[in-house]
C-alpha cells in the first residue's frame, strides 16, 4: 500500500454520537471509512473482511472513463479484486451521457446486483445513490468515491427520480467508504470543487432545520451535536478552495467533511441537516434541465448549483428576518388556499411535464405540509412567543450572503445563476426560487416567508436582487 492514509476516527465519532442528545440519534451503520493516498489498495482486504458469500462481486459504474495515477480505474479495481473474487462489471446509463437515478436505471441495477456476493459502486454521487437503492439488505455494499463532489457517499439515503421529481428516499448505508486521494486527484477539478458548493448548504440548511423543528412537531428534531459536526468547520472549508483540485491533503480534508455531513444526515434520519431551500432550488433546476435536454446534453453539477442557491437562500433569510423585525409576526399566518396551491403547482410544473404527473407528485408531497400547518390554531405561535431567542440562534447558524459569495468565488466556484457553466436564465432562476417550497413537504425559510406574506413576486425579485448584489460585491 502506497502513502499514508488520512485517519477518519469512525469509532470515536460513533461513541461521541451514541451519547449525544440523550442517545436519540440513529446508529452509524458504516463499518469502515478509508480516506487517503493508496486507499484503493485496501479493496481486496475490505471485501474479504465483509465475509464469505456465494456470487460475484458486482461493480456498478457509469460509462465515463476514470483514472487513477494515469491508469484506467476499472483496471485498478479489477487488479485488486480478481485474484480472489469473480468480478462482474455493470455499466449504468448511456455511453457519453449522464446517468440519472430514475426508475428504469435503478431497476436495471437491482437486477444486476441480485445474488451478488458484494456490490461495489465506482463513480459519482448518482451512481452511489443507485447502488444504495439497488443493493439488497444483507448484501455488503462498498462505495468507491471518485470525486469530492457531494456529501451523499456516506449516508443511508438516495436522491431518486419519481415521475421526474427529485425525491430523497431512505435506502441503506454503505458498509465501507473508500476515498483514495490518488483517484480524487485524477477527477476533473470542477467535480472536486462542486463538493465545496454542496457543503455551502451548511450556512443556510442548518437554519432551515432549526426553523422546521420549531414549526413542525412531527419533523426531525434539531440536534445541536449533529449541527456541530460540520458547521464549525465552515470557514476552513471555504479556505480549501485555493489549489484544491491538485492538493491531495486538501482533497482528503474535504472528503472527510463530506463524510461527516453524510453521517450527520444518517444519524438524524433525515437530510434536513444538510438540505434546505438551497437544495430545493437546485433540484428544480436539475429537473428542468433533464426535462429540457434528456440525458445526453451537459448540465450543471449539483454542487455548483447548490453553492449559487445557498447565496440566494442566505438572502431569503435576511429578507425574512428584516420583515419580521418590521412586524411580520404581528399578523395572522397566511395559510395557502388548497385550490390556489393546486392551480399554482400545476402551472409551475406544466412547463416541465405537460402530462401533469410531475405536478401531481409535487402536490401530493406539498399537501402533507399544508395539512400539518393547518392542523392547529396558529402555526406561527412558537415563533411569536420566542422570536428573540430564535432569531439569535438562527443568526448564529447563518452567514451573510456577501461573505458566502466571497468564499465561493475565492474557491473558483460560480456565485450567480448566470455564471454557471450552463447559464441559468433569469426567468428560470426566478421560477426555481419562487417555486422551491412547492416541491416537497419539508418546511423551510421560503415557507415562512409565505406565512408572513413576504413571498410575493416583488419579494422574490428583491431576494434575487440582493443575491446578485452580494455576488457582484464579492
Amino acid at each position: 500500500m502506497s502513502g499514508t492514509l488520512a485517519p477518519f476516527h469512525l469509532a470515536a465519532l460513533r461513541t461521541a454520537l451514541a451519547g449525544a442528545d440523550g442517545g436519540a440519534l440513529e446508529p452509524v451503520d458504516l463499518a469502515a471509512v478509508v480516506i487517503g493516498p493508496g486507499a484503493l489498495d485496501r479493496l481486496g482486504d475490505v471485501l474479504a473482511d465483509l465475509g464469505d458469500r456465494p456470487g460475484d462481486v458486482v461493480v456498478l459504474a457509469a460509462a465515463t472513463p476514470m483514472t487513477v495515477r494515469g491508469s484506467a480505474l476499472a483496471d485498478a479495481v479489477g487488479q485488486r479484486v480478481t485474484d480472489r473474487f469473480t468480478l462482474k462489471w455493470v455499466q449504468l446509463g448511456p455511453a457519453g451521457g449522464s446517468v440519472h437515478a430514475d426508475e428504469q436505471t435503478v431497476a436495471a441495477a437491482m437486477r444486476a446486483a441480485a445474488g451478488a456476493r458484494c456490490v461495489i459502486t465506482v463513480g459519482s454521487g448518482t451512481i452511489t445513490d443507485i447502488g444504495k437503492a439497488a443493493t439488497a439488505a444483507g448484501t455488503p455494499l462498498v462505495t468507491v468515491q471518485t470525486a469530492t463532489s457531494v456529501n451523499g457517499y456516506a449516508d443511508p439515503f438516495s436522491v431518486l427520480l419519481k415521475a421526474g421529481v427529485k425525491r430523497t428516499t431512505p435506502t441503506r448505508w454503505p458498509d465501507v467508504l473508500i476515498a483514495d486521494t490518488d483517484v480524487l486527484l485524477d477527477a476533473p477539478g470542477r467535480l472536486n470543487l462542486a463538493g465545496l458548493g454542496d457543503m455551502a448548504a451548511m450556512f443556510t440548511a442548518t437554519a432551515d432545520w432549526y426553523l422546521a423543528a420549531l414549526i413542525e412537531a412531527d419533523g426531525p428534531p434539531y440536534r445541536s451535536a449533529v449541527a456541530g459536526l460540520v458547521r464549525p468547520h465552515g470557514e476552513r472549508m471555504l479556505d480549501l478552495g485555493a489549489g484544491l483540485p491538485s492538493d491531495g491533503g486538501q482533497l482528503a480534508e474535504l472528503a472527510g467533511l463530506l463524510t461527516l455531513s453524510g453521517i450527520g444526515m444518517g444519524v438524524t434520519g433525515s437530510t434536513a441537516p444538510a438540505s434546505g431551500m438551497e437544495h430545493a432550488v437546485s433540484h428544480l433546476l436539475e429537473m428542468a434541465a433533464t426535462a429540457a435536454s434528456g440525458t445526453s446534453n451537459p448540465a450543471n453539477l449539483h454542487g455548483e448549483q447548490v453553492g449559487v442557491a445557498s447565496i440566494t437562500a442566505a438572502a431569503t433569510w435576511a429578507h425574512v428576518r428584516e420583515r419580521i423585525a418590521a412586524g411580520g409576526l404581528d399578523q395572522a399566518a397566511r395559510l395557502p388556499d388548497p385550490d390556489v396551491v393546486s392551480a399554482r403547482i400545476s402551472a409551475a410544473f406544466a412547463r416541465l411535464d405537460p402530462s401533469g404527473a410531475m405536478a401531481a407528485e409535487c402536490l401530493a408531497d406539498y399537501a402533507v405540509k399544508i395539512r400539518r400547518l393547518s392542523s392547529g390554531p396558529d402555526p406561527l405561535a412558537m415563533l411569536r412567543s420566542t422570536w428573540a431567542d430564535c432569531d439569535a440562534a438562527i443568526g448564529g447558524l447563518l452567514t451573510e450572503p456577501g461573505e458566502l459569495a466571497a468564499g465561493l468565488r475565492s474557491a473558483g466556484l460560480p456565485v450567480r445563476f448566470g455564471d454557471l457553466p450552463v447559464p441559468v436564465e433569469d426567468d428560470e432562476a426566478r421560477w426555481a426560487v419562487a417555486s422551491c417550497a412547492l416541491q416537497r413537504r419539508r418546511f423551510g425559510v421560503a415557507d415562512l416567508a409565505m406565512l408572513i406574506g413576504a413571498w410575493e413576486a416583488d419579494d422574490v425579485g428583491a431576494v434575487l436582487a440582493a443575491a446578485q448584489t452580494a455576488a457582484v460585491a464579492s
